[in-house]
């Protein structure tokens, strides 16, 4: 009897305990085994950033992230400064022979990705990253995404003509990144034959912000309005067009200064009213405070190379010798819990004047 009763208990706590449903020791490892669930990695700086540390602790320590990855496949990825034989060794395990995809702009961060090593979507906001509760919950949302996303692609795959568009449309209005290779030729007959609507799927936002690059306000204000104009872009989409022109006002750049804060906060204010409920209408929420209403550009810090396992040489800023890294770009800069990086900080502003992304 008294051995029944403490299996019941047992299994009571077993049961009202979070799980976690895989945890992968190495990137290679984590791709191998997740499935068709996702990959969740939790990228920080190891023994050195303060906002990092106060996460790893929430999160990991006390396994506050365990009810938001049972279903998904959950990896530590730490960054060490200046790091050691012992850390360069442990980073390079971890890595293995696979690079993580482009798009993580700063650490701790956390990063949705799927079996075949496509960026989802990514918590990595200074602000949200601060406050554990509300990294979480945004993580529950990309998580929750990714699931309906791939709902519809596999209804996508299984339709035919105007069907098979209506299920990749209403998958690209997903607040999410489009994973690569699912629009294939069948796929793009059946999008070419809704008019207007194959620009969403031919859409890549970093072309937006090249383009703007070289252009002056005037021209750059119906660069941006003829887009928007044409049609076919998801809400997402145009929230991106948005942030690259915000961006490219923001900054100014040779010959040209900065937007006044009254122009930049009508640019967000409309970026933000296509959607506020969107990952970029909440930056564009955010955008308001730092940039209009006496937010101002901070130093970043020196970042850390996840592939190169060690500081950038002299400021940080790679001059690109070196190939993509790990992570997809050169570096990635924390965001310091006393000078917080900028929401679109990263070191390709030398680039990508006006990269808002």
């Amino acid at each position: 009897m008294i051995k029944k009763v403490f299996t019941t208990l047992l299994l009571g706590v077993l049961m009202a305990a979070p799980t976690w449903a895989a945890r992968a020791n190495t990137y290679p490892d984590a791709l191998a085994k997740t499935g068709k669930n996702p990959i969740v990695v939790f990228i920080y700086g190891a023994n050195y950033d303060k906002v990092s540390e106060r996460t790893y602790e929430a999160f990991v320590k006390k396994n506050k992230i365990a009810p938001y990855v049972r279903q998904c496949t959950f990896l530590e990825m730490p960054l060490y400064q200046m790091p050691s034989d012992r850390e360069k060794k442990d980073m390079e395990k971890r890595l293995g022979n696979k690079r993580m995809p482009g798009g993580i702009r700063s650490y701790p961060c956390l990063a949705v990705i799927d079996a075949k090593g496509n960026l989802r979507g990514a918590v990595q906001s200074p602000e949200e990253m601060k406050d554990p509760e509300v990294a979480l919950a945004a993580l529950k949302k990309l998580i929750d995404n990714f699931y309906a996303q791939d709902k519809l692609i596999e209804k996508a795959k299984k339709a035919k003509g105007e069907k098979k568009a209506e299920f990749l449309l209403a998958a690209s209005d997903i607040d999410l990144n489009m994973p690569s290779g699912v629009v294939g030729k069948d796929e793009r007959k059946a999008l070419e034959d809704e008019s207007g609507l194959g620009n969403r799927m031919e859409f890549d936002p970093l072309s937006v912000v090249e383009a703007l690059q070289t252009k002056d306000y005037a021209s750059a204000n119906s660069y941006v309005r003829n887009m928007m104009a044409q049609g076919g872009y998801s809400k997402l989409q145009r929230q991106m067009i948005m942030a690259a022109y915000a961006g490219h006002l923001r900054r100014g750049g040779e010959g040209r200064t900065p937007a006044s804060k009254e122009r930049l906060r009508a640019l967000y204010t409309e970026m933000r009213n296509i959607d506020p409920n969107s990952t970029y209408g909440a930056y564009a929420e955010g955008a308001i405070v730092i940039w209009v209403e006496g937010g101002k550009l901070t130093d970043d810090p020196i970042p850390t190379e996840i592939n190169r396992v060690g500081n950038t040489p002299d400021d940080g800023n790679s001059s690109g010798t070196t190939g993509n890294t790990a992570m997809g770009s050169t570096s990635i800069p924390a965001a310091d819990d006393d000078a917080p990086a900028a929401p679109d900080a990263d070191t390709t502003d030398a680039d990508f004047e006006g990269d808002d992304f």
